[in-house]
């Protein structure tokens, strides 16, 4: 026997008595009535979701192959690059120009700078991104070798309108998160190389606990085996330098005044603004020795284009 509720007198308005077979009555009406919902309409609202959503992806593998061409081309056209755009919120994320993640990866190239620049914002078009990884492999900055360079950077933001219409990534802002620089010994042999000129065919190795650099000195119309050894060290957040050094030439050690005089010469080994061109973007706050390895680790973001462009993209 069905139950029913029945609310008590009161001086407002009474409510209409509900029973529970009623409302038993009335679920299995809607129940029924959702199954009696057209197929060709949930077809049709099918077939509109499923273009919105490949529309969605379409776009952003346009606009992902687009971003390659448009890093290739400010890197001269050399080098591979890979993008891979996350959108956040799944379509809905695309439309409005939201990733959760933006990678780009490159690799092979020879370039005066890095190609990833900010410029001033317009306040009415603005996307984000929740973090930016750059991951560049085997490639060289003014000439010097770099083995490999990575960050991750939050809280980017960009041109929507940039993005949505004209298929182009122009950054508008960037946070401060971790990079790091990593040279093998090749790489430092190419800056050992510039700083002594007068050591003929410098080697540098590396261990977790020294940096050696071994050559042939040239002087008095003859060439002298030569070794110098040490620790790598930072100075000012940009100099790397090699401390502690121990030279020798023919197994001699070499008088501290002479060895003071090749110290000064060989060091700054690398200076992260002036030989790479990072300075703006790359905030060295240790650096680390592993067998055949040297790693500056800090804080990395993307700088403002000193022209104002985005890219390399200046102002018209």
């Amino acid at each position: 026997m069905a139950m029913c509720w029945k609310l008590a007198k009161s001086r407002y308005p009474t409510v209409r008595r509900i029973c529970c077979a009623t409302r038993r009555c009335a679920a299995h009406t809607w129940a029924s009535n959702m199954g009696d919902i057209n197929p060709r309409r949930a077809a049709e609202i099918a077939l509109v979701l499923l273009l919105v959503l490949a529309g969605a992806r379409e776009h952003t593998r346009r606009l992902e192959r687009a971003a390659e061409r448009q890093i290739l081309q400010q890197l001269g056209g050399s080098g591979q690059v890979r993008v891979h755009i996350e959108p956040r919120w799944g379509a809905l994320g695309v439309w409005l120009a939201r990733a959760d993640t933006i990678t780009v990866r490159a690799s092979g190239f020879h370039a005066a700078e890095v190609p990833f620049f900010t410029e001033t914002p317009v306040p009415a078009w603005q996307g984000r991104a929740e973090s930016v990884q750059i991951v560049l492999e085997r490639f060289s900055l003014r000439g010097f070798p770099v083995h490999r360079l990575e960050a991750t950077i939050p809280d980017v933001s960009l041109d929507s309108r940039a993005a949505a219409f004209r298929l182009k990534i122009r950054l508008f802002g960037a946070g401060w998160g971790e990079g790091r620089v990593t040279l093998d010994e090749e790489d430092l042999t190419a800056f050992v190389r510039r700083r002594l000129p007068e050591v003929h065919s410098p080697r540098v190795r590396v261990t977790a606990s020294e940096i050696s650099i071994t050559g042939e000195l040239a002087a008095l119309l003859t060439t002298w085996r030569f070794e110098a050894r040490g620790r790598v060290a930072l100075r000012d957040g940009r100099q790397v330098v090699i401390d502690n050094v121990q030279v020798s030439v023919e197994g001699e050690n070499l008088p501290p005044a002479v060895v003071q005089k090749m110290v000064s010469a060989l060091n700054p080994v690398l200076d992260v603004e002036r030989d790479l061109n990072l300075g703006s973007m790359f905030l060295v706050e240790r650096a680390e020795q592993e067998e055949g390895f040297v790693k500056l680790i800090g804080r990395a973001t993307v700088p403002p284009h000193h022209t104002g462009g985005v890219n390399g993209d200046a102002k018209q």
